[in-house]
Formats: structure tokens, sequence, C-alpha cells
């Protein structure tokens, strides 16, 4: 149905909207670390969405989405996908009916208001509902969320290190929001050229890549990268800008599926927590395969 922010109908009386008559719109900015940033314009409909468990039975939903009339070539035209399913806190929702956890949840009151995301070296899953705990070597480690009123899942980062080096001391404020449509890791503009430098790898005799740990400090937890999981086929960092506006936006280092390779990642929606725990081996991404 054509309908406008608040769910209603555009055209009371007609499901969808006759040409010549006035609807709202939204421009709608995005910003990923892979592929730039850019604006879509968009409408809102109104739809029912069902989702089946393995338990038998559907969990649905009705809500708005929004659908794009106009899109900026960059970043959209390299996006691999046809649409986006937006899992953040109701602070990045574009409208009161837009949320898709928040309706999911709103029509089932059973259902545990967490859900969790792992990738492997090929595919990866999404979990509603609850985790897998095959999926993780050792039990979640628990975080709140950073300012949950932005509507990111992020978590506070005290401290960047390459090796035995503080890259990062985080004295402004470091962040690390969980962006799984990001390849690379994200890194702050103003940050990135003393990254990538410190974290200059070589090729082996083996084929290869040797260089220097990367580690992520959330205070009493660290997410820890090996080379291997940060480099591409020629041991080059895979490091990608995020131009974000300071000092609003200060250390913000997006956690896309470098990091999901090799930790699951565990959301809470009633308790507003953020969990990591080491994945398990058999389903350990390889980056390896990953370049092939």
């Amino acid at each position: 149905m054509d309908v406008n922010i608040t769910g209603e109908l555009v055209q009371q009386g007609h499901r969808f909207a006759h040409s010549g008559g006035m609807r709202q719109g939204v421009i709608i900015g995005f910003t990923q670390s892979d592929l730039g940033q850019g604006d879509a314009h968009a409408v809102f409909v109104r739809d029912h969405i069902c989702m089946g468990s393995n338990a038998g039975g559907e969990s649905c939903v009705d809500m708005a989405l929004t659908v794009a009339t106009k899109l900026q070539d960059v970043p959209f035209r390299a996006m691999p996908n046809d649409g986006i399913v937006g899992l953040s806190l109701g602070g990045l929702a574009t409208g009161p009916l837009c949320s898709f956890l928040g309706r999911l949840l709103e029509g089932s009151e059973a259902m545990l208001p967490q859900f969790g995301i792992s990738f492997g070296a090929e595919n990866g899953e999404i979990h509603f509902g609850g985790h897998d705990a095959t999926r993780f070597a050792d039990p979640l480690r628990w975080f709140p969320v950073d300012h949950p009123e932005s509507g990111y899942w992020q978590v506070a980062i005290l401290a960047v290190r390459v090796g035995n080096t503080t890259i990062d001391s985080c004295q402004r404020g470091c962040h690390g929001i969980v962006d799984t449509g990001a390849s690379r890791l994200g890194v702050q503009a103003s940050h990135l050229p003393k990254l990538r430098a410190a974290l200059a790898s070589s090729m082996t005799n083996s084929g290869s890549c040797q260089g220097p740990e990367l580690a992520l400090d959330l205070g009493g937890f660290m997410l820890t990268l090996q080379p291997e999981d940060y480099t591409d086929a020629q041991c080059a960092p895979q490091l990608g800008p995020l131009d974000l506006e300071e000092p609003e936006f200060a250390g913000v280092y997006a956690l896309g599926e470098t990091v999901l390779r090799r930790y699951y990642a565990a959301f809470d929606w009633g308790a507003l927590r953020i969990g990591f725990a080491p994945v398990a081996g058999q389903f350990a991404g390889s980056i390896e395969k990953l370049v092939v």
C-alpha cells in the first residue's frame, strides 16, 4: 500500500496512489567504507513480511518500507544487492513503522529480543530470537551499546594496537560500529594513513602474509585480527575510508566482514548490548577462499 510516514494511505480509499497527487518522501544518506557515500530519494509503502521458523510456524510483521525513486550512482550502482533490511536500533529508522526489529518484536512477544550474525568462508547466517551456540568457541562477552539513542550498534573502543604499539589511544573516544555490509575494516579518514602504514605486510616464501597483529581493545576483551584477516591476495591491508564529519564522528571504526569472519556478533535489543565470541574453528572464514 502507498502510505505516508505515519503509515496512513496516501489517498484514502485507494491502495495505490494515483498519479498527480502529493505524497511524503524522504532523502536517506548512506555511508559505507567499501563503496563510499551518497543519497537515496524514497517514498513509503506498507507491506506484510513473514519469516519461517525452524520450529515451524511463522513470525510476521506489518511495517513501512522505503522504496527508492532516485539513487545516486555512488554508492548504489556498485551495490551487489537490490535492497537492505535495516537492523539498527530505533534511532536510525526513517519513520515510526520503519524499524524492522522494533515491529517484529512488537508482534512476537514470546521471542527473545536478540539476534546474531556469523560469517563463514563463502556465506553467513543470521539468527532471530536466539543464537546457535555451536557457532562460537567461547561464551559471549557482552558490552553496552554506546550512545544507543543514535541508532547504531556500536561499542566503545579503548585503544587500537598494532603489535605492541598503540596506534590510536582513543583519548577523544573511539567507537566500533558493526556493519555487515562492509567487507573491509572501515577507518576514519584522518586515522587511515597511520594505520595502513603500521599494518604493512609482506609475502613469505610459502605464499602467506607476514605482518603484525591488529587488536581492538574493548576493555577486558580484544577483537584480534591476523595478517590473513585484514590483507588481500597481495598482502596489502584492506582498509576502507570513512569520511564522517568530525568531531561528531571521532575515532570511528566499521567492524565489517573482516571482523565477523573471526567473531560471532550478538545483538540484544532489550538490554541494549552487543556480544562477541570467537567463531568455532569449523565455521571460521578463510581469507584465501574468499580471494579465490
